[in-house]
């Protein structure tokens, strides 16, 4: 299979055989030549009808003369008519081959010849000479027709050049410029006739989309910075809600800290014992390392949790490990140290796609809420249950509560911005609005369930699904 010409090719063709102005200047030699052509035909037919004449009214009137000299008078006269070199007869008898009707062309004596008779009186002119006029007077009139045709031609090629191709050329140019981006370059080539108001449109329109491309190059610019102000924005609402759930989780560090940290000053204490054997040292020196070790784990998961990554991309994630340090850190809240939390999760889950730190701070935030619903309700037995669980196209996270659950009228609103349940001042409402952006962020959802029990609501039931990793 042949390859397809180009586009460039395809507009050198067009060009060549398909252009205006070859068509145009066909179409101009066209009517040329039959305009000519029809000038030369009338004007050899003029020429060949008054040398016809001519030759006519010379025969007629050497005739007449002879017809009016007495018949006894004629000899001298038609002996010398006859010596003339263009009189091939003349006589009062016709001559051979003479035609019945008169004047009239013909051939006598093998030449052509003109038959004329009055009265009696033929002559015969030879009518060599007067054909041989005829045909140069032809071949000159045909070369003055071809030169005339070649002059207006190339006359009328430069005019239609100049006063069409000339700006239409111009336009051209100007209209593959702009169609490339370039609307800086405005047509040159203005005349004063239709084309140079077609020009001066077509630069006015280039200004215009000039304006309106800068126009739109200043929008795009501010709506560049307004995104980027919301995403600065964003990120501050995320680091700002984190902090607020660190608040959340500070008394109970401290209360979790507090208990290890007492331990350890009444080990410090039994070491300042001079009377104290070495073997008994010994252990509470293994004593005081693990409640050191307690309280760095503690402060390595709030430190985990609050370290902000603002950098991270989504990548496959192991659940079970981020899901246990998010139970670790709930534990350390006011309501996690009365409540009941546990985890179901089959071994082995599949890996999901997501960042690990959002991750993290949607759960934790998740979880949070719940046990602060359950504190404020005062539940009295408080149990809250986190399960993994995997479906043919998602990992979900369901995380269940028996706290006193949404009421239907908040449903719809449950994940605006800045609507909260709270009493005022205790919470900015953003939570969950800011764990659906992040969930949505990685092609997961976070969707509010119902828990019912006996028709009546009996705590809450978020999902959060997150898409597999490699899918």
């Amino acid at each position: 299979m042949l390859p397809a010409p180009s586009s460039h090719t395809r507009r050198g063709e067009a060009r060549r055989w398909g252009g205006l102005r070859a068509r145009l200047s066909l179409g101009l030699l066209a009517v040329l030549v039959a305009t000519l052509a029809l000038v030369a035909v009338g004007v050899e037919q003029l020429h060949t009808t008054a040398a016809r004449q001519q030759l006519i009214a010379e025969a007629t009137r050497h005739a007449r003369t002879l017809s009016q000299i007495a018949p006894r008078e004629r000899t001298p006269a038609l002996v010398a008519l006859g010596n003339q070199s263009d009189v091939l007869f003349a006589g009062d008898v016709a001559p051979d081959g003479a035609p019945t009707t008169t004047p009239s062309f013909g051939r006598y004596a093998g030449r052509p010849a003109l038959f004329a008779e009055v009265s009696g009186v033929w002559v015969v002119l030879d009518t060599t000479e007067a054909q041989a006029r005829a045909d140069a007077g032809q071949r000159a009139l045909l070369l003055y027709l071809g030169l005339t045709l070649l002059f207006t031609m190339l006359v009328g090629y430069a005019f239609f050049s100049f006063v069409v191709m000339r700006p239409l050329r111009a336009i051209g140019v100007a209209t593959r410029r702009a169609a490339g981006g370039d609307l800086a370059s405005p047509i040159k080539v203005l005349p004063r006739n239709e084309f140079g108001e077609v020009g001066r449109s077509f630069n006015q329109m280039l200004q215009t989309l000039d304006a309106q491309r800068a126009e739109l190059q200043e929008r795009v610019d501010a709506l560049e910075r307004a995104h980027l102000e919301l995403r600065q924005t964003q990120s501050s609402l995320i680091r700002s809600e984190k902090l607020a759930g660190i608040g959340q989780l500070a008394a109970g560090v401290a209360h979790e800290i507090g208990n290890p940290l007492a331990a350890v000053m009444g080990y410090v204490d039994l070491l300042g014992d001079r009377d104290l054997d070495e073997e008994s040292a010994a252990e509470v020196v293994a004593r005081t390392q693990s409640q050191l070790s307690r309280m760095r784990g503690i402060i390595r998961q709030l430190l985990d949790y609050s370290r902000p990554d603002p950098h991270a991309e989504p990548e496959a994630v192991a659940l079970r490990p981020i899901i246990e340090e998010a139970l670790e850190l709930a534990r350390l809240s006011r309501g996690g140290r009365h409540c009941t939390l546990k985890l179901h999760a089959p071994d082995p889950l599949r890996p999901a796609y997501a960042v690990p730190g959002e991750l993290s701070q949607i759960v934790v935030n998740l979880l949070l809420n719940a046990l602060d619903a359950m504190r404020q309700a005062d539940i009295a037995e408080p149990h809250l249950q986190v399960e993994l669980h995997h479906t043919d196209d998602a990992l979900c996270i369901d995380i269940l509560d028996n706290g006193p659950g949404i009421p239907p009228e908040l449903r719809e609103r449950i994940f605006e911005p800045f609507f909260s349940t709270r009493e005022p001042g205790e919470g900015t409402g953003l939570g969950l609005a800011i764990a659906l952006r992040l969930a949505e962020r990685v092609g997961g959802t976070l969707t509010l369930g119902q828990r019912l029990l006996d028709g009546h609501i009996s705590g809450a039931h978020f999902q959060l699904r997150l898409q597999p990793a490699g899918d």
